[in-house]
């Protein structure tokens, strides 16, 4: 059963899709209530998140021209041109450790380290991850997430949500429009613009390589469809 901390994950992610059009984001401040979550997981919702800020049914992805041998979408500017941090350097580390050299994606390295997972993800054999960057996270609130950092259970399920075996270049979900994550969950993939949305979310910098995955850098917290 779901814990009450990923239910506030949740419904603080579905607050956003429902409002993203009228309202702003979570204060830093904010936590869920019972009701609120209640009211928010309700049956009578739907299961799978609409796209961003309420937008029209997105078109499939299906022949979109995604270079399988160079990086893309607006937030690529999150990798330094040499260093730590570059794309030259982020190849030839295991995810973990090259998540943590992004500054952008320091809270994620930080919650995968929290949840005990650096070493499996580093010796995994091939990945692809939907990386949150700083941002989704912080969106979630000040109490929302430290409740999840402070629960590994939780967290690592969380976590899973954004991890799918084997590594899928762009190419490969242009065709495949759903991939399963290693929690069980489904992903659903569709042209957002000129980059990819999954789910509610939208990859920012897709097909980043580390010596072990192949990383995509989404906006938003993710929590999918079963």
């Amino acid at each position: 059963m779901t814990s009450k901390i990923i239910a506030a994950v949740a419904a603080v992610v579905g607050i956003s899709l429902a409002a993203a059009a009228c309202t702003e984001a979570p204060t830093s401040s904010q936590v869920m209530t019972a009701g609120e979550i209640r009211a928010e997981l309700s049956p009578g919702r739907a299961q799978h998140p609409a796209p961003p800020g309420g937008a029209a049914k997105p078109r499939p992805i299906t022949g979109a021209r995604f270079d399988g041998r160079r990086t893309f979408g607006p937030g690529c500017g999150i990798l330094h041109r040499g260093g730590p941090g570059s794309a030259t350097a982020l190849a030839t580390a295991p995810v973990a450790a090259a998540l943590g050299q992004s500054p952008a994606l320091t809270e994620l390295a930080h919650a995968i380290q929290r949840a005990g997972l650096t070493r499996t993800l580093n010796a995994a054999r091939a990945l692809t991850v939907f990386a949150p960057d700083n941002a989704a996270f912080d969106a979630l609130g000040a109490g929302n997430l430290q409740a999840l950092l402070a629960t590994r259970p939780d967290l690592v399920r969380v976590l899973k949500f954004y991890v799918v075996a084997g590594r899928a270049a762009p190419a490969e979900l242009a065709r495949r429009h759903v991939v399963t994550a290693v929690a069980g969950t489904k992903l659903y993939l569709y042209r957002s613009g000129r980059s990819l949305g999954v789910n509610n979310a939208t990859v920012t910098c897709g097909n980043v390589q580390t010596s072990n995955a192949t990383v995509y850098v989404v906006d938003r917290m993710i929590i999918p469809g079963s």
